[in-house]
């Protein structure tokens, strides 16, 4: 490959280094380059640091840097010019508010670009219809079936057993203050209100949100999502949107059923322990549950969903390296979803109750 050649000016000051480094670099990256002296005199501090940045990049991009017609003062300088290393940095030596910043910054930085991922998937699931260079991509329905469909049986069957535990439990307390009437009301409400929301995004967490985790980081692992790249697809629009929107399909309604399902296993307890027949259990939740609370319910399935959506989607996204790659990034998207999810329920609790 032929080299570019540049001819440097008489003086290589602070002014004119900047704009000729970066014209350099260019070059440097695309093939070899020859870098005529013959016309340099003159070059202060600067100069040191723009021949150790250009010896920096030819080392990076495996192009050769070849130096011509120096005159021999410059040219004994450049061959006593020595690049500084940097050592690297011993976390053993970093103290707990060094350790405390540094994870800081990177927390602070995660939830950035998670919340700019969320802009993104509303972007292109509201507006992006009306957007001319938008790719038509589909898969929408697949992942409706394979992040939600599948892990109706799960959800159901965890939701019931929790529920008719709790309603087991509550029943020897409100038998022995004659309460027995306020079983449904009461189990109804913590229901709706807290239990099917909660449980079921936090299994939906360990179960389709690690399938996503780790199908994702495969991709990135691979270079899948380079090839995306390379071929000017958005990775966001292919990969997450469809899952997004599965999941702010999903997630509500299958909220919502396993309530149901919680509901008719509370019935057992009822109707075995206090004798109430099922048209008066469920008059009773009638009753209990306000409109609204079905409202508060939703709202808070579906930004559970999308924490799990973006947490597993982002760690996917950002894996590196190999196998491993894709083990830490599934596990660190289940505990992380998992703890998010709890954090917005308290947060939830002190805006809805």
């Amino acid at each position: 490959m032929q080299s570019k050649t540049i001819i440097l000016p008489e003086s290589l000051t602070a002014e004119n280094s900047r704009v000729l480094l970066q014209n350099c670099r260019k070059a440097l990256q695309r093939g070899p380059l020859l870098l005529d002296g013959k016309s340099l005199k003159y070059m202060d501090y600067s100069g040191d640091a723009f021949f150790a940045l250009l010896a920096d990049t030819s080392e990076k991009s495996g192009y050769k840097l070849t130096l011509s017609h120096f005159n021999d003062d410059i040219k004994f300088h450049l061959q006593h010019l020595k690049k500084p290393k940097i050592p690297p940095k011993n976390k053993d030596n970093q103290n707990f508010l060094e350790r405390l910043g540094e994870n800081t910054i990177l927390v602070a930085r995660s939830v950035a670009k998670i919340f700019v991922l969320l802009n993104t998937c509303i972007y292109w699931s509201l507006y992006g219809h009306f957007d001319k260079g938008k790719s038509k991509f589909g898969g929408t329905a697949k992942q409706i079936n394979r992040l939600g469909a599948e892990a109706m049986g799960i959800c159901f069957l965890m939701v019931a057993l929790i529920c008719f535990t709790m309603a087991l439990q509550s029943s020897f307390m409100l038998k022995a203050v004659g309460g027995g009437s306020y079983l449904a009301s009461g189990l109804g409400y913590l229901i709706f209100a807290e239990i099917s929301p909660l449980l079921t995004t936090i299994i939906l967490a360990g179960r389709s949100g690690s399938s996503i985790a780790a199908e994702v980081a495969n991709m990135s692992v691979c270079e899948e999502v380079k090839a995306l790249k390379a071929m000017a697809i958005s990775p966001v629009q292919y990969l997450v949107v469809p899952r997004f929107i599965a999941m702010t399909i999903c997630t509500p309604i299958l909220s919502f059923c396993a309530g149901i399902a919680g509901c008719l296993a509370g019935f057992l307890i009822a109707f075995f322990f206090f004798d109430i027949s099922f048209a008066n259990y469920f008059q009773e939740i009638r009753d209990g549950i306000p409109p609204i609370l079905f409202l508060k319910s939703t709202v808070k399935a579906v930004v559970f969903g999308w924490l799990i959506t973006m947490i597993s989607c982002h760690k996917g996204l950002t894996a590196v390296g190999g196998a491993d790659a894709v083990g830490h990034a599934t596990t660190s998207s289940v505990v992380i979803s998992i703890s998010s999810i709890i954090v917005a329920d308290c947060a939830f609790s002190f805006a809805f109750y």
